[in-house]
């Protein structure tokens, strides 16, 4: 998962180029280091190999929102961009599925059989992307605005969105534990289920950001948002489903909105998102546990709602030109790109 985040800084230092071509390259490195992974001798490779693994769904990650940008009609970006985001959340849950298959396959076979659904997956999508910007019905591809100045609020954005669903996933199993509850671990962990109501979100966000504009979605989220953490803090099991479905669709629905934002923008913007977007989420589990030890379960929460509220007035008082791409009317004429070569 580190790892990944190289891929995302690696993505923003590379020219803007095709990328459809960077992420067929990526998925080879994915290819590659799995079947490494499964043939690996010692655990020092096997660490390189799911090295290599990150890196490459990192690139790929960013490559894909820039895609998006690059050679589909801007009033499909969210859309599209929420069924990206959507699609990595399915793509969780079949690499559990693979992971089950240890328990029959053995390890190494794991590894393989996810190489394997990972090449054929990834070949059918990047055959259909392989099509030029005309053939997709775009008729002006956004400038990447390649070493461009990247909005401070849209990285500082994507360190608190994931930090708030990270934190909140990594408690609820210990709140879950503890009274009034009192749930064995097997019982706490379906909690985790909220993620399947969380795949129809990003579809739903992406369209209302086409229709509405990302500012207005990233507003209405964050204040659903806060009101399911704030739910949360009711000693009920209603509240806490009410709480992790809440905490997941309201990252994802963020992510939505600030990847599409990003990816108009380009790569380097891309990049410097989704690194900050992960490493928001790395810090989320020190940070949060050490609230809990200190203040309970309500001084772990208030500090969330507080982190969600930030990333809405972001969106509230940045400059839409300085915050995303405007392509309603009125819009300022975008730059054109000369043609891939």
């Amino acid at each position: 998962m580190t790892a990944g985040l190289l891929g995302f800084a690696v993505s923003g230092l590379l020219p803007e180029g095709e990328p459809t071509r960077t992420m067929r390259r990526a998925m080879w490195l994915v290819v590659v280091s799995s079947t490494v992974a499964a043939l690996s001798p010692l655990f020092a490779v096997l660490l390189a190999a799911r090295a290599g693994q990150g890196i490459g769904v990192g690139l790929l990650v960013a490559g894909g929102l820039a895609d998006i940008a690059r050679n589909h009609p801007a009033a499909r970006g969210g859309r599209l961009t929420g069924l990206l985001i959507g699609g990595t959340a399915i793509g969780g849950l079949v690499s559990r599925l693979t992971g089950y298959s240890a328990l029959w396959l053995g390890w190494r076979a794991a590894f393989a059989l996810g190489g394997v659904i990972a090449l054929g997956l990834l070949s059918l999508s990047l055959n259909r992307l392989a099509r030029s910007p005309a053939e997709t019905g775009r008729i002006e591809v956004v400038s990447p605005r390649e070493g461009g100045a990247v909005p401070v609020g849209l990285v500082v954005a994507g360190l608190g969105i994931l930090f708030v669903n990270i934190a909140v996933f990594d408690l609820l199993p210990y709140r879950l534990a503890a009274a009034p509850f009192h749930l064995p671990t097997a019982l706490a962990d379906l909690v985790y289920l909220a993620f399947v109501p969380a795949l129809l979100t990003a579809g739903i966000a992406g369209r209302a950001v086409d229709r509405f504009g990302a500012r207005a979605v990233v507003l209405a989220t964050v204040l659903l948002g806060i009101g399911c953490l704030l739910v949360g803090l009711l000693p009920a099991l209603p509240a806490v489903a009410v709480m992790a479905t809440g905490s997941i669709s309201g990252a994802v629905a963020l992510h939505t909105s600030h990847s599409g934002a990003a990816a108009a923008r380009g790569r380097v913007a891309v990049g410097r998102y989704l690194t900050a977007y992960y490493v928001g989420g790395a810090l989320a589990a020190p940070v949060a546990a050490a609230a809990y030890q200190a203040w309970g379960w309500a001084g772990a929460v208030l500090p969330l709602c507080a982190v969600w509220a930030g990333v809405g007035l972001l969106a509230l008082f940045s400059p839409a030109s300085r915050w995303r791409l405007d392509t309603g009317p009125g819009a300022p004429p975008r730059e054109q790109l000369p043609a891939a070569p």
